[in-house]
């Protein structure tokens, strides 16, 4: 019997055992799949654990949403902070032993071969259960290896020639324990066969998973994932229904905008709006967005992340959101991440509004609602009035200012083609290196252009 790959997740298995027992824990790397997974409730377990690890720091916890707006700043950001690592990232001059770059790499797919290992075992579980506890595993495991590919494949599917780009390694079976095992030296897949396999499993996740799932993952949040795929596709047609399906069973269960647009950050619990959020408290979680953006006035660093006029330009008169954002220390500062022990906004209710208005304006349909009617939704909230048959590019700038450093930032200036800090947008300095960690250990990967 193989051992279960020596990144299991124990979060889960051991969250409640107390500080002496866990010095008679059997070592998790010396764990195989007839223990881990010999019922129904370690199962879940394991589960729970890959959802604690999904919101680490170096993904969900943060890292993966900083890093894509500081890799889209087009002097709408600063990196005033004394880290080295991020600071590559915001000036595009990234090295292969960037250590942020390597957490997330590693981070990811020690999620992916834990979630590869409760798929393999769903035969443990209670037959009522086992749908659920599928789509939330495919939910996480396609979810994860599309921020890897986003990040790490050496240029965005918008550039096209995605039958031969390199992507990232696929993985969807259990590997061995030992990282310097031949098994699990993988080559790099091309870019069309990584958002390939994305697709299928949130298809399968959208599908099997339920409307509502207390703070997991449920049918609406995979519904807004595949949304987000198609759009860097390019695929509108079929964004807009994947975001017509989301806000359809989202409304039809209890999930709606909430109030206020402060209203909708610096929640210790879900808000009705929040389709997914990592959960973050004193006792458990993390926000590094918190950490980095925020201020020691709130218990945070020194206000890493700087906010610039050039940004704070673009909201006009009597726009409420620009309000969330608070001036400390000569410089604008994002509200949206401005307390501790607040949760982490993956997905939010709005994200689907606007993509579906987006994705009806270059159709011209009004499948759903109209383009003006989804847009005037976060607009008014924002205190701003109704604008009559928008254009596209009124929407894309509604876009920018409503998830703003919420992680979309890199995507979105990728998939529009738009010239970041003078480099287009497919410039090999726009792509993550491969770690060199990874090379060094995996034979078979590729490094991207530009990168010893």
């Amino acid at each position: 019997m193989k051992k279960i790959f020596g990144y299991i997740i124990a979060a889960g298995i051991l969250g409640a055992t107390s500080c002496e027992k866990r010095l008679d824990l059997t070592d998790p790397q010396a764990i195989d799949a007839t223990q881990a997974f010999s019922t129904d409730t370690k199962v879940k377990q394991v589960l729970v654990g890959a959802y604690a690890a999904t919101g680490g720091a170096a993904l969900f916890g943060g890292d993966v949403l900083w890093m894509s707006e500081l890799q889209a700043s087009d002097g709408e950001l600063n990196w005033v902070g004394t880290f080295p690592d991020p600071r590559m990232i915001w000036g595009k001059s990234m090295l292969t032993n960037n250590s942020n770059a390597y957490a997330t790499w590693a981070r990811a797919y020690s999620v992916i071969y834990t979630l590869n290992n409760v798929l393999a075992n769903l035969g443990t579980v209670v037959t009522a259960d086992k749908a659920r506890v599928e789509g939330e595993a495919k939910f996480l495991r396609g979810l994860v290896h599309f921020e890897l590919v986003k990040f790490y494949s050496e240029k965005p599917y918008a550039a096209g020639s995605t039958t031969t780009l390199r992507g990232i390694p696929i993985v969807i079976t259990p590997r061995p324990a030992d990282p310097l095992s031949t098994e699990n030296q993988l080559p790099r897949n091309t870019v069309e066969e990584v958002y390939a396999q994305i697709i299928k499993d949130l298809t399968d996740a959208q599908t099997l998973l339920p409307n509502r799932n207390s703070i997991y993952a449920n049918k609406p949040a995979a519904s807004l994932a595949l949304a987000r795929v198609y759009l860097q596709q390019g695929k509108y047609a079929e964004a807009r229904e994947a975001a017509n399906a989301c806000i359809t069973v989202a409304t039809a269960n209890s999930f709606s905008l909430v109030s206020t647009f402060a209203g909708a950050f610096n929640n210790g619990a879900n808000t009705t709006e929040d389709l997914f959020s990592m959960q973050v408290n004193t006792q458990t979680g993390t926000n590094s967005c918190f950490t980095f953006f925020s201020t020691t006035t709130y218990g945070a660093r020194d206000g890493d992340i700087e906010i610039t006029d050039k940004h704070m330009a673009k909201y006009v008169t009597g726009d409420l959101r620009r309000n969330l954002f608070f001036f400390e220390a000569g410089a604008f500062r994002c509200g949206k991440w401005r307390d501790q022990f607040k949760n982490v906004k993956v997905m939010r209710l709005a994200e689907a509004y606007l993509t579906r208005a987006e994705c009806n304006a270059r159709l011209g349909t009004s499948v759903g609602d109209s383009p003006e009617n989804d847009l005037h939704r976060t607009r008014s909230r924002a205190g701003l009035a109704r604008l009559l048959a928008p254009t596209l590019a009124q929407i894309l700038a509604e876009r920018e200012l409503e998830i703003a450093f919420e992680g979309q930032g890199a995507p979105d200036a990728k998939r529009l083609k738009q010239t970041i800090n003078g480099l287009a947008f497919d410039n090999a300095k726009l792509a993550f290196p491969i770690p060199q960690r990874e090379m060094q250990t995996n034979p078979k990967l590729t490094q991207n252009p530009g990168y010893n």
